[in-house]
């Protein structure tokens, strides 16, 4: 009783439960990013290996598949989710139809865009379809997340055995594989791991309103877009550019996985903020300190340039985090429903009026302000959508 009537030790009481609950994805964060950096030390691998011709346009490539595994995954992970969360499972096996059509339709596209023949990349063309099928979202679904963090992990290993092969042979058909292997192997788990037999409790999920879905789609598409869209509209064909996107991907993979987590759990307020923008916030302070000495452990011999665009888009993880959690914030908001897929036409249409700029610099400055100019829009849709709820 003491305990309970001391305003010290209630005001304790709180922060040790803020504490208990901030620590229970702890866990789980920490095993996706033990996977991150087995992806860090792939590319550390190939980055001293092969040549940066060579990197830029395997890198270039894998620009564009991410595309296509955004357009198959990205948008319908978190509706299938929530469709398996609401035992919609018919629902959800015509969203699973409909990604297998679009991830055809990707590979189509860029097999008849690319000039490389396709003997070249052809493992390449496998990730969207792996994408696809991958039933990862079952797993999502009830919250058993050690599975997912085997999954990561076991993907990454075997993704470092194939690294550390093509940097010992400095074969082009193992680079080209190292991103397959990953795929095929998590989608090999993770389809064991979705037909386990369910646990006995799962966690209390709210009733989701069917008339969110399609904002929720136009958020996470916009969301898995983000990453890669300026690059491949704006710096294609620049090897420096996408040397350091990949160095910037490794940060947008570490956020998809913490806000995938944050997603299931429904979770909220300052622990949301804290998973999201502490990791990134140290990640821009290190590229802005320390360009040279991030390009040098990851490349055997980077350029002026690649050092400049690091440094240059140093605030790029931040912007990066601050977007995820407006887009968590909006994106089952009914009233939000239109905002994800206006500013991922605006984002996708606006990018082919700008000029064309020769410094590579000047092409990731004009990448920062893009992203910095969508946060400020959704800040503005979050402050308009809270208005108008407090006046009604």
């Amino acid at each position: 009783m003491i305990w309970l009537t001391n305003p010290f030790c209630r005001a304790m009481d709180r922060w040790l439960s803020f504490i208990r609950s901030g620590l229970y994805p702890l866990w789980l964060i920490a095993a996706n990013m033990i996977a991150r950096l087995g992806g860090m030390l792939i590319l550390v691998l190939i980055g001293h290996a092969y040549s940066e011709s060579n990197l830029g346009s395997y890198f270039g490539l894998l620009a564009m598949i991410g595309l296509a595994v955004t357009a198959t995954q990205a948008g319908s992970g978190p509706l299938l989710v929530r469709l398996a969360q609401d035992r919609h499972f018919r629902t959800a096996a015509l969203v699973v139809a409909l990604r297998m059509l679009i991830a055809a339709i990707s590979v189509l596209l860029i097999t008849t865009t690319t000039s490389l023949p396709m003997g070249h990349y052809w493992p390449l063309v496998l990730i969207p379809l792996a994408a696809a099928l991958a039933p990862d979202w079952i797993i999502t679904a009830q919250t058993r997340f050690s599975r997912l963090g085997v999954i990561a992990v076991a993907g990454q290993v075997f993704g470092i055995a194939v690294a550390v092969w093509a940097s010992l042979t400095q074969s082009l058909w193992a680079l080209y594989m190292i991103a397959p292997a990953i795929s095929l192997v998590s989608l090999a788990l993770s389809t064991a791991f979705a037909f386990e037999p369910p646990p006995t409790r799962t966690a209390e999920v709210v009733p989701t309103d069917k008339g969110i879905h399609f904002g929720l789609v136009g958020f996470t598409l916009l969301a898995g877009f983000v990453p890669n869209l300026d690059f491949v509209l704006l710096g294609f064909g620049n090897d420096a550019m996408f040397l350091a996107q990949r160095i910037f991907l490794f940060c947008a993979g570490l956020i998809a996985a913490i806000a995938s987590t944050l997603f299931a759990k429904q979770q909220t307020g300052k622990l949301r903020d804290i998973w999201l923008l502490a990791p990134m916030a140290i990640i821009s302070g290190l590229l802005f300190l320390f360009p040279t000495s991030v390009a040098h452990l990851v490349y055997n011999a980077p350029s002026d340039d690649l050092i400049g665009i690091l440094q240059a888009g140093a605030i790029w993880p931040i912007l990066l985090a601050v977007l995820t959690r407006q887009i968590l914030i909006l994106q089952e908001n009914p009233a939000a429903r239109w905002i994800g897929w206006l500013c991922l036409v605006t984002m996708a249409t606006s990018a082919f009026g700008l000029p064309s700029l020769a410094a590579t610099t000047d092409i990731m400055v004009l990448i920062v302000f893009r992203m910095a100019c969508l946060v400020l829009i959704l800040f503005a849709c979050q402050k308009a959508l809270i208005k108008q709820q407090v006046l009604a």
